[in-house]
């Protein structure tokens, strides 16, 4: 088959017999001197990140990488791992809930920040104006704003943390920082027009790095999949090391975290009355 005619045609990795490159670096020089993240970004657009851009999306993916069994990625994982499933399986099982809701909504993020820096142009001015403005048309139509608000948290500690990484990388002239004021305008209006504090979520500030890094919004996914994987392997392992054997979503001896809300008990009428 001609070059013409590649049935797959990639630019990320060439393989040939005792030769393998990414982006045309061998893969024995990379190994050892490069990063997980840097090998990423190496990946996703080509060439290799400066220090910076590096650790702030190191950060990301260290902040996604865990939030309990309360999160349902990270219950589910930890279910089928009392199931005899495969380990892979239990990381598999815990990644495949991860959507537009449950560790998703970066990517609707993402897409609302490059939006909203496109409407601000070169001058960043009537940044506070067009976040509020922002911030009532959600409100009005009675929609919520992706990035913000959390079950257990009215301020992230993920985000401030993420925050400082973005201020260093901007400092080194490797950022530009637009993307992570966009976000704390928008937190900032969100807390005047509702009166009541809606944390910068990890979707939030993980969605202004993601922008920073000038990564399309499509990779939100993916990336924090791989973040929360992390968190998954560990579980799984501890579930699996603590012997249990079938365990459900709710405790099998409290019947009170189940309603039933069907039919009452009814007896089977003769099958030529069905």
């Amino acid at each position: 088959m001609s070059d013409s005619t590649a049935w797959w045609e990639t630019g990320i990795i060439n393989v040939r017999p005792n030769s393998i490159q990414f982006r045309g670096y061998n893969i024995q020089d990379l190994v050892g001197k490069v990063s997980y993240a840097e090998m990423l970004l190496l990946l996703l657009k080509g060439e290799l990140p400066r220090v910076h851009q590096a650790r702030l999306l190191e950060g990301v993916l260290v902040a996604g990488c865990d939030h309990g069994p309360q999160a349902p990625s990270v219950a589910a994982a930890r279910m089928a791992a009392t199931c005899g499933i495969s380990f892979n399986s239990c990381i598999a099982t815990g990644i495949n809930l991860l959507g537009d809701i449950h560790g998703g909504a970066g990517e609707e993020t993402m897409e609302i920040f490059y939006s909203l820096s496109r409407k601000l142009g070169a001058d960043e001015n009537n940044l506070a104006e067009l976040a509020y403005a922002l911030c009532r048309e959600f409100k009005k139509e009675g929609k919520k704003l992706p990035g913000y608000g959390h079950r257990f948290h009215s301020i992230d500690p993920r985000a401030a943390a993420l925050t400082r990484l973005a201020t260093e990388a901007e400092a080194a002239g490797e950022i530009g920082g637009r993307f992570f004021r966009i976000a704390h305008a928008i937190h900032h209006s969100l807390k005047e027009i509702s009166g009541r504090e809606l944390a910068l979520n990890i979707d939030g500030i993980s969605a202004a790095a993601l922008c920073e890094l000038e990564l399309p919004a499509k990779v939100f996914k993916g990336i924090f999949s791989l973040s929360r994987g992390l968190g998954l392997v560990a579980h799984a392992l501890e579930e699996y090391s603590q012997g249990s054997r079938l365990k459900g979503p709710v405790p099998r001896d409290d019947g009170s975290l189940i309603k039933y809300t069907g039919v009452t008990e009814r007896e089977l009428p003769d099958r030529d009355e069905w």
